[in-house]
C-alpha cells in the first residue's frame, strides 16, 4: 500500500503539469462517449509489467480509483486498493496481459480523463494513452440523431436538385440548339428557293 502512495505522489505531480496543457492531452487521447446510467469497459496493455493503478483527472482533480498487483506465479490479479468496489471492477485475462475497468452505471462524475500507470522492476510508472470519457443524456443524442436527419434530408435536397437544374439546362440547352438548327435550315431553304425563282426568270426570258 505505501507503494501505491508513493506513485500515485509521483504521478499527482506529474499530471499537474498535464493540465496547464490540456488542450494538447485532448488531441493525444481516446474519446468514447456513453449514456448516462450505461456501463463501460476501459481496456490498459499490461505485458511485461507487475504491478497497475487506473486514475481519474476531472477539474484538474486526481483520483486513484483502483491499484492491483500480479501473484508471485504472475498469473493471478490482486487487488490491493479500490475504495468504490461496488461500482469499480478491474478483471484480467489469462497470464494478466491487459486488464479492464469496468465502471457500472455511469454518471456526470465520471466524466473526464482516465490514465492507466503501469510498472515492472524499474521504479518508473509507464501509462498508457489517456482515455477521455464524456456522458451523454438521452435527450442530447436525440437532438444530434434529428440534426444528423437534416443534414441527410438537406444532402438529398441538394442531391436532386443538382439533377434537376443538370435536365433543365439539358433540356435549354436543346431547344435552343433546335432553333438554331430550324433557323439555319430556314435560311438555306429560303436562298436555295429564291436562287432557283432567279433562274426560272431568266430561262423565260
Amino acid at each position: 500500500m505505501g507503494k501505491v502512495i508513493f506513485f500515485f505522489s509521483v504521478f499527482s505531480c506529474w499530471i499537474m503539469q498535464i493540465t496547464s496543457i490540456d488542450a494538447s492531452v485532448r488531441g493525444s487521447s481516446d474519446l468514447i462517449r456513453v449514456q448516462m446510467g450505461e456501463s463501460i469497459s476501459l481496456n490498459c496493455s499490461m505485458t511485461n509489467q507487475y504491478e497497475v493503478a487506473w486514475y481519474h483527472l476531472k477539474s484538474e482533480q486526481l483520483e486513484l480509483l483502483v491499484a492491483a498487483e500480479k501473484d508471485e506465479k504472475g498469473r493471478k490479479l490482486l487487488i490491493n486498493y479500490n475504495p468504490n468496489s461496488s461500482r469499480l471492477k478491474m478483471t484480467a485475462e489469462d497470464w494478466v496481459t491487459r486488464v479492464t475497468l469496468v465502471i457500472s452505471g455511469v454518471t456526470e462524475s465520471d466524466s473526464g480523463l482516465y490514465f492507466c500507470g503501469t510498472k515492472s522492476d524499474a521504479p518508473e510508472m509507464f501509462f498508457n494513452k489517456p482515455i477521455r470519457l464524456e456522458i451523454e443524456d438521452e435527450g442530447t443524442t436525440k437532438e444530434k440523431a434529428l440534426m444528423l436527419e437534416e443534414v441527410t434530408l438537406m444532402e438529398r435536397v441538394l442531391m436532386f436538385g443538382g439533377v434537376g437544374l443538370a435536365v433543365l439546362v439539358f433540356f435549354v440547352a436543346t431547344v435552343i440548339a433546335g432553333r438554331i438548327i430550324h433557323h439555319h435550315g430556314w435560311q438555306e431553304g429560303w436562298a436555295a428557293a429564291k436562287h432557283s425563282s432567279l433562274i426560272q426568270h431568266e430561262s423565260d426570258n
